[in-house]
């Protein structure tokens, strides 16, 4: 929605998930999880992954200590891109671990999409689908909902329609980046 606004969005997850695709990251992986993680096609399967990092939060750290030092950088080279040659108002850094990843850190301001567990459920399980398990064990890992909404500076409800949460979206646009 920001996009549609003028806002270039950079996503942190997509970075990651292209990551394990390269090679010095797949073997970075694989050398700490096993070949068991890879398909048919010697690639990294990311079901298979996600059922072992989020059996023990040290194991999701791992893949992490591997993932985030990388993706920061590119995060960091990308907003240095598009400062350079875009005239974007705001740049929207996309990101579920934004405050475990510190990359909160180079933030202006920090917004929360607060959606309740059954239309976040919903959600996963049409785009993602995963079971509502699969949905419980992503977010026991993470900086829980209510630290992160202490954290945010602007809050969008998202359990309406789109209009309403569109509404909420260029309200805050008009107010901290059109001003």
């Amino acid at each position: 929605m920001l996009s549609s606004l003028g806002a270039e969005c950079i996503d942190a997850d997509e970075m990651c998930h292209k990551l394990l695709f390269t090679k010095n990251i797949k073997d970075m992986v694989v050398e700490k999880f096993g070949s068991k993680i890879l398909d048919s096609y010697d690639k990294i399967d990311r079901s298979r992954l996600a059922e072992i990092v989020f059996q023990d939060k040290t194991y999701l750290n791992t893949l992490c200590d591997i993932l985030h030092p990388v993706v920061i950088d590119q995060i960091k080279s990308k907003i240095n891109e598009i400062e350079k040659t875009c005239r974007k108002k705001a740049i929207v850094i996309d990101a579920a671990l934004l405050e475990e990843s510190e990359l909160s850190l180079i933030c202006d301001f920090i917004i929360f999409v607060n959606t309740i567990k059954g239309n976040r459920l919903n959600r996963c399980k049409i785009s993602r689908n995963w079971t509502e398990g699969e949905l419980e064990k992503r977010e026991q890992f993470q900086m829980c909902l209510e630290d992160k909404k202490k954290k945010a500076d602007y809050i969008i409800d998202n359990n309406s329609n789109v209009d309403n949460t569109f509404g909420q979206v260029n309200k805050f646009w008009q107010y901290y980046i059109d001003e």
